[in-house]
């Protein structure tokens, strides 16, 4: 609450008269219970007419402070020695140490895990002396309080108090990969059999189940001993829920058989393993020195991609160079092989290159000079698993390969199937692409 000119602090009165039935304490939120009704366990105010246990006046909480904290009651703007933040209320003391701190602050986590980025970030009083730039904000930490700063001594990545602790991933460690035999044999949820850790197979045509990108992209992943099931290691590893910046609930992992992936994560808001993985700082291949991080406003503006110039109201930002990339631009492989090419493609950004129209990012041999197009060479769904069915327009289709002899004519649009992938409908329906796939006028 904030106070009028004539009511500049709360006045305490005992009785059991001032309280009514079902009252919430003014500090800690919650009920007063019958027993502290009968016994006088409570104060209220005066003048506002609130209530408060007499338990919540006075905190002793050595992890914050070694001294007990008291109830400010006066109204005296002045800033949280923890957060940095003026409150206009709720503030407790230290007259001894000249310490004065928000209730919120007090019981912050002395270490947390946010999704957006990979390492443990342990909460400090005092920042150190330093480029302290907000990783969620992107302004400065003050260095006269405190904030939260990654454990790995080699990252510089801090965080003001308020905004990482509303991304906390309360459940970040239940893991979904399980060792149950040494090292080597492992036990995902959403598979039946035992899985083996492989590294990586340089060519393997393997699919990851979980982001639909080739096993091979990042080093190690697992393999199942009885079937084709294989999925990432870091994709084996994402939390059964867990919060994200571009989300204000926390997400469940659901494992399906969709249009972008095997693996979702839902509120009502759908996300895919890729986009749920993006930490902070993010290194792009095509711009390995300048990092990437989540923008703060994505409701209320919409970004222009530099990779595809696409617009998407979720984007990262490249901070040194004003450069704001799309997701799916974002979680392109940073290299590719190609049957026409000895060495791998590697994705490249140029902001000058207009000869190619498709975009500023491309796939380039830098031995050869072959260039591609990144539609030509992964083609329009890189995601896409082959053999999945989905619906589109509650038309259900097929995932086929599209490397026969001779193409197919799409349905709708009646020009020859180009792309990597087809759709392919009832009665030898074929369309090529999800544009084309009509409502359930055709089904």
């Amino acid at each position: 609450m904030f106070f009028s000119s004539d009511h500049p602090k709360h006045e305490f009165e005992e009785s059991q008269q001032c309280i009514s039935r079902g009252a919430i304490c003014y500090l800690c939120k919650n009920k007063f219970s019958l027993v502290e009704e009968s016994s006088n366990a409570f104060y209220c105010c005066q003048g506002c007419g609130s209530s408060f246990h007499k338990d919540c006046l006075t905190v002793t909480y050595p992890k914050c402070h070694e001294h007990t904290l008291t109830f400010i009651r006066r109204k005296i703007p002045f800033p949280c020695d923890v957060c940095g933040q003026e409150f206009p209320d709720e503030m407790y003391g230290c007259l001894q140490c000249d310490f004065f701190v928000n209730r919120h602050c007090i019981y912050l986590p002395k270490v947390i895990k946010i999704t957006r980025h990979s390492h443990r970030l342990s909460h400090v009083l005092r920042m150190s002396d330093g480029d302290n730039v907000c990783g969620i904000f992107r302004s400065l930490v003050d260095v006269g309080y405190g904030g939260y700063s990654c454990i790995d001594k080699t990252c510089n990545y801090v965080a003001h108090f308020i905004v990482a602790a509303s991304e906390v991933d309360d459940v970040a460690p239940l893991l979904l990969v399980e060792d149950i035999d040494g090292e080597s044999t492992w036990r995902h949820f959403s598979h039946d059999h035992d899985l083996l850790r492989v590294v990586e197979e340089q060519g393997s045509e393997e699919l990851c189940q979980a982001c639909i990108l080739p096993t091979y992209k990042t080093g190690k992943f697992l393999r199942c001993k009885e079937c084709d099931f294989a999925i990432h290691e870091t994709c084996a590893s994402l939390p059964r829920k867990m919060a994200h910046g571009l989300h204000v609930h926390p997400l469940t992992l659901h494992v399906e058989t969709g249009m972008d992936s095997s693996f979702v994560l839902y509120c009502g808001f759908k996300m895919d393993v890729r986009c749920a993985s993006f930490v902070e700082p993010f290194n792009h291949t095509a711009l390995p020195h300048d990092p990437f991080y989540l923008g703060v406003d994505f409701n209320e503006y919409i970004y222009r991609c530099y990779g595809c110039r696409q617009r998407s109201r979720f984007t990262a930002r490249c901070v040194q160079g004003s450069i704001d990339f799309d997701f799916k631009c974002l979680n392109l492989p940073g290299r590719v092989e190609y049957k026409c090419d000895d060495h791998p493609l590697t994705l490249y950004y140029d902001h000058k290159l207009k000869v190619i129209a498709k975009g500023r990012i491309i796939y380039t041999c830098r031995h050869c000079f072959t260039t591609l197009h990144v539609d030509c060479i992964l083609g329009k769904y890189p995601y896409l698993k082959c053999g999945n069915r989905i619906k589109v327009n509650g038309f259900e289709v097929k995932i086929a390969s599209n490397d026969g002899a001779s193409r197919p004519i799409c349905q709708t649009c009646h020009r020859i199937c180009q792309d990597k992938q087809v759709f392919n409908g009832k009665d030898q329906v074929c369309f090529c692409s999800i544009k084309c796939i009509p409502s359930q006028a055709c089904s």
